[in-house]
């Protein structure tokens, strides 16, 4: 019994960064899953929604320059028909008047709104696009390949105590971690670190 101590003493001493560190990794990494698929999906979730509904709410045409997009808004609609109507009709009347008037506050509107949604597609929407489209759909596969190197270091981990167990039960000597034990530790914390 003391010498199974001993021995295990002796081995955590002589590699004490692999086994402190894998251990402290393996007993976080669960719950940092854990919080990463709670912030991710939620996000993942929001960014679709909000950029589709921003999309919906868009009037003229998405990707489309600024002359071909004010012509194609309802605002400017309006004012080419109360252009065209208070050409009919006297200058001097108050509804000539009023028509020209609401005309050019109708297409200043319409440039406003224009140069709006431009802004609107550039600051907003290709940024969220790129986050649910880019960068979600690479933090997700890093969690899959993240939780496959915990269920790999786990599993090297056990086979390394029954290793350990059995050659210290057969003859008395500590068995010193495995190749395959820091490439897995290294692995590990490179993509916890990522």
């Amino acid at each position: 019994m003391m010498k199974r101590q001993f021995n295990r003493m002796r081995q955590q001493l002589s590699h004490p960064n692999i086994t402190s560190r894998a251990q402290e990794a393996t007993e976080l990494l669960p719950e940092d899953l854990l919080q990463i698929e709670q912030r991710i999906e939620p996000a993942k979730r929001a960014a679709h929604s909000v950029s589709k509904r921003l999309q919906a709410c868009l009037q003229g045409q998405c990707g489309s320059e600024m002359d071909k997009r004010v012509k194609k808004l309802p605002l400017m609609a309006l004012s080419m028909t109360m252009a065209e109507s208070f050409k009919e009709l006297d200058t001097e009347s108050s509804l000539g008047k009023a028509l020209e008037m609401g005309c050019c506050i109708q297409s200043s509107l319409a440039k406003i709104l224009a140069e709006f949604e431009i802004t609107l597609e550039h600051d907003v929407l290709q940024p969220l696009n790129k986050l649910s489209e880019e960068e979600l759909p690479i933090i997700l596969k890093r969690k899959k390949t993240l939780q496959k190197l915990i269920s790999d270091w786990n599993t090297i981990k056990s086979r390394l105590n029954q290793a350990a167990k059995s050659s210290s039960n057969s003859s008395g000597a500590g068995a010193g971690p495995g190749p395959g034990t820091s490439a897995a530790a290294n692995k590990l914390e490179i993509l916890k670190e990522e």
